[in-house]
């Protein structure tokens, strides 16, 4: 197992690489113009029995994360934090499963499935990149549900796997196992959110509740800071 230090660094290091590269790229995105504003139609990648609506993007991509991995040059820091993030998250959820050993049969399936949806988050969210939307939208959108899923599913079972090792620790006065609830609630409501609104042509507006999802895994991530602060190592044999 890593160090606390490593861990900690580790740790921060992965919420930097995907959160700087998700904004850096999506601000890039915005402000370089040319075709990013162009209509863009996305049709004729659909499955030939698909039912649902053409898939035209009128006055170009929403602002969904993924689209600041579509066109050149932004393309590459998303591309490269992303794949970096994901390989980060695939080790931090070995790390982390070695580390909690609830009390419990429920909590320890909790903590194998954290680990199982940790690394299928991982994984998907490096292989992302090589699937931008523009040119292999379904594969694209078999990993991006891998994410969005496997987030929710790994929240959850971080949080009920780690609730009575974490139950004395706090942030800032806060409960961190309610801060992870919260997060969880956070990530629940946005998945709804953002789907319904799909669903209803509202693309602008579920690419917030995109971002929400997203900034609540990244938060869920850092809540294990402060129990590295009050917990002391564990021996290595």
């Amino acid at each position: 197992m890593m160090k606390d230090e490593h861990l900690r660094k580790a740790i921060i290091a992965g919420v930097i690489f995907v959160v700087g590269a998700c904004l850096i790229s999506q601000i890039m995105f915005q402000m370089a113009g040319g075709p990013r504003d162009e209509p863009m139609d996305l049709s004729d990648q659909l499955p030939a029995d698909w039912l649902g609506s053409p898939m035209v993007f009128e006055d170009g991509l929403p602002p969904f994360i993924s689209s600041g991995g579509v066109f050149q040059p932004e393309k590459a820091v998303f591309d490269i934090g992303l794949g970096l993030g994901g390989l980060l998250m695939m080790a931090l959820s070995f790390e982390v499963y070695q580390r909690t050993e609830p009390v419990g049969r429920k909590r320890k399936v909790a903590n194998v499935g954290a680990l199982i949806s940790g690394v299928i988050v991982g994984f998907s969210m490096f292989s992302l990149p090589a699937h931008p939307l523009n040119t292999h939208l379904m594969q694209h959108i078999f990993w991006a549900v891998n994410i969005f899923w496997g987030t929710q599913v790994w929240l959850f079972c971080l949080t009920y796997a780690r609730a009575e090792l974490d139950a004395d620790v706090r942030w800032k006065g806060y409960s961190i196992n309610r801060i992870r609830w919260s997060l969880f609630a956070t990530a629940i409501f946005s998945f709804q959110a953002m789907t319904a609104l799909i669903s209803t042509g509202h693309l602008s507006e579920s690419a917030f509740f995109e971002w929400t999802l997203a900034f609540s895994a990244e938060g869920a991530l850092l809540t294990l800071l402060p129990a590295l602060t009050v917990a002391p190592s564990p021996s290595i044999s």
